[in-house]
């Protein structure tokens, strides 16, 4: 079959679009060819036909957030406030999923226009400090600039201009995790009742964008500390429950810790938990500055929950580690305070007091622990002859103070009022042949010379 006859059988379309210069490619093999006719004049040159150009082409992901930036931008320009409110969200939607697009340094600068506008400075200010640290080398940064500039001079408190404008430097490294930690660390800590919740919303937006930022366990510390600063106790202490939980090997789980522990004691009133995260912190970081902190709270939250025991244990575990701080002379009267007074232990308290005055040579002594154990001897044990010991080491240690005559005196009083006449006049003679001008030694010569007479 001819190459015309295969051809009459295909549709017409087909033919319309055979070129006959192709038609000898379709010849079938064994075919007869017809005589050559002598060729025709060479058809004019074709124009070379020019190179194809692809034209670039979004994915249909990439597509999206594009269609969806372009049309929040053009609904920006909206005078209606209402409705500047709805779309003020879904701007912050597209932000949160495309913090790296090429449009998000404009979007934000556009939601810090639109938080303005709608008559939130605060989150503006906020907004525009992100813009400056998370997008420094931007086309719109100047511009962000710019607004921030006017609105801080507009609504900004004047003292915390300074800190606005400290925040607002041209960050040295165009990094975006180190620099917006930086930002919000610093106004939590220095503008943090001001900007509370501009500042919260910032710090979970940074977390999500974030998620293993190596600085993270400062940055969690700094939002518990935000909260707790703010009064929400419960969200601080969840707070900081997360970031002891998220860093276990942080140089800051110490402080975490410490600030949890406080929060429960002084804020939550969950003096049982307090104490064990206390006693935690002591027993997991000694010798460090948070475990000093812990054993400075824990005594007084024992007593307060009745749990003499322990607080007797705190107060002797200050004594031990911490022997040459001003707190273990007090540990020291508290131990003996709640001996005498919660376990009814007097004999021990005497013995924790004798201790007090072994290690502590001054005259504080004499009225802090001397006096207090021969008042322990005489109220609660009656016992005379310790009571009596107490005032002749008064007398033996200290002889140049002004209780020593006194001290003399009051155990000559234990035996003159006991009629035991011949043991009285020794401390009564000692008073006065040690301190003739002391006004007890009028009243030792009294008592003598009552004894003498035969009148006890």
């Amino acid at each position: 079959m001819s190459w015309t006859a295969a051809l009459g059988c295909a549709p017409l379309a087909a033919q319309q679009y055979i070129d006959p210069e192709e038609a000898a490619e379709l010849q079938l093999p064994g075919e007869e060819q017809p005589a050559a006719e002598q060729p025709a004049a060479a058809p004019a040159a074709r124009p070379a036909a020019a190179p194809a150009v692809i034209q670039p082409t979004l994915s249909p992901a990439e597509a999206l957030k594009k269609y969806e930036w372009e049309f929040l931008s053009s609904r920006a320009a909206a005078t209606d406030e209402d409705a500047l409110k709805l779309l003020l969200p879904h701007l912050e939607d597209w932000l949160a999923a495309n913090p790296e697009h090429a449009a998000a340094a404009e979007a934000l600068l556009l939601k810090a226009g639109l938080q303005y506008k709608l008559g939130d400075h605060r989150s503006a200010l906020v907004s525009l400090l992100k813009h400056l640290q998370a997008y420094p080398e931007a086309d719109s940064s100047e511009r962000a600039r710019r607004l921030f500039n006017e609105i801080a001079a507009k609504k900004a408190d004047k003292k915390l201009r300074p800190v606005l404008a400290d925040a607002a430097e041209q960050p040295e490294v165009n990094a975006p995790e180190l620099n917006i930690s930086m930002m919000l660390e610093k106004l939590a800590a220095e503008a943090g009742e001001e900007y509370y919740e501009a500042l919260a919303a910032e710090f979970r937006s940074f977390f999500a964008r974030f998620p293993g930022y190596a600085r993270n366990d400062a940055v969690r510390l700094s939002l518990a500390d935000l909260y707790r600063l703010n009064g929400e106790y419960t969200a601080a202490r969840l707070a900081y429950e997360k970031a002891i939980a998220l860093h276990p090997a942080s140089p800051l789980l110490a402080k975490a810790k410490l600030a949890l522990a406080n929060v429960l004691a002084d804020n939550l009133k969950e003096y049982d938990s307090a104490i064990a995260a206390y006693q935690d912190i002591a027993a997991s970081f000694p010798g460090t500055d948070e475990a000093w902190a812990a054993y400075g709270r824990l005594p007084a939250l024992a007593e307060r929950q009745k749990k003499y025991a322990l607080a007797v244990e705190i107060d002797e575990k200050v004594i031990e580690l911490y022997p040459d701080k001003p707190e273990a002379y007090q540990a020291y009267r508290a131990a003996a305070r709640v001996l005498r007074e919660d376990l009814k232990k007097p004999q021990e308290a005497i013995a924790v007091l004798g201790r007090l005055a072994d290690k502590y040579k001054d005259a504080a002594v004499i009225d802090e622990a001397l006096l207090p154990a021969a008042e322990i001897y005489r109220k609660d044990l009656k016992d005379s002859a310790g009571e009596v010991g107490v005032y002749e080491r008064i007398a033996a240690e200290y002889q140049k103070t002004a209780q020593a005559p006194k001290a003399l005196y009051a155990a000559g009083e234990i035996f003159f009022k006991a009629k035991d006449g011949d043991r009285a006049r020794v401390y009564y003679q000692k008073v006065m042949e040690l301190y003739p001008e002391d006004p007890m030694s009028k009243k030792a010569e009294a008592r003598l010379s009552a004894i003498i007479a035969g009148k006890i």
